[in-house]
């Protein structure tokens, strides 16, 4: 019993994502959205190189979601607010990245906020999902952020640590993603991800199981 808990304890998001992409109901077929995710960001040059060429990329290239950034998706002329409002509600989640400069960022950065605090709100098929880009102190924090956070899990992006597709963050991201049902490309980046995760984690698996306390501790 105790191995099987330490077992869960290392795997755990690898067998909620088995489940979810064998089990769970494609989120395509319930709803009308257009967009899998809108991506809310602090309009600055560094935030948005992590979200084009990090976030962006990996979401649609390498896991197939469909993603609206408002900067590369909005038709010019257009109203702000509108395009904005509109965006968020044809989208299933909202990706906030929070920093200090989305913190402290005015108009539109806190209109998404808001629109998607708002959707979740009433009822509808948007989810809000927080990933902390950079730290940022509790009292610099908006109203609408620290109501957010009391409700929300905090995906935490850890530098180089993060960037490789079987970190702990993407794993952590996908769960909060909407639901995929495997497909042959999916299931052999799962069983890649799980078979790399067992090659690293077994020797310490193995070396504990001789020393219960150790064990315990280990998880």
């Amino acid at each position: 019993m105790l191995l099987l808990f330490v077992v869960y304890q290392v795997f755990w998001l690898e067998l909620l994502l088995l489940y979810r992409s064998w089990f769970g109901t494609d989120e395509r077929h319930l709803d009308d959205k257009e967009y899998d995710v809108y991506i809310s960001y602090a309009r600055n040059s560094e935030e948005e190189q992590f979200v084009l060429s990090t976030l962006r990329s990996v979401l649609e290239n390498e896991l197939g979601y469909s993603v609206c950034i408002f900067d590369r998706d909005s038709l010019p002329g257009g109203t702000i607010t509108d395009e904005t409002l509109s965006f968020v509600a044809r989208s299933r989640r909202l990706l906030v990245v929070v920093s200090p400069g989305y913190a402290s960022q005015g108009s539109q950065a806190l209109l998404e906020l808001k629109a998607g605090i708002d959707g979740m709100a009433l009822g509808g098929h948007l989810r809000v999902i927080l990933v902390q880009y950079k730290p940022v102190q509790r009292q610099v924090w908006v109203r609408e952020l620290r109501r957010a956070r009391v409700a929300l899990a905090l995906v935490r992006w850890q530098g180089d640590k993060s960037k490789e597709l079987t970190s702990r963050f993407w794993k952590r991201l996908r769960v909060e993603l909407p639901v995929r049902r495997v497909s042959s490309r999916e299931e052999g980046l799962l069983m890649r991800l799980h078979s790399q995760n067992s090659t690293n984690s077994q020797t310490g698996l193995l070396s504990s199981t001789n020393d219960p306390l150790k064990l315990f501790n280990s998880g």
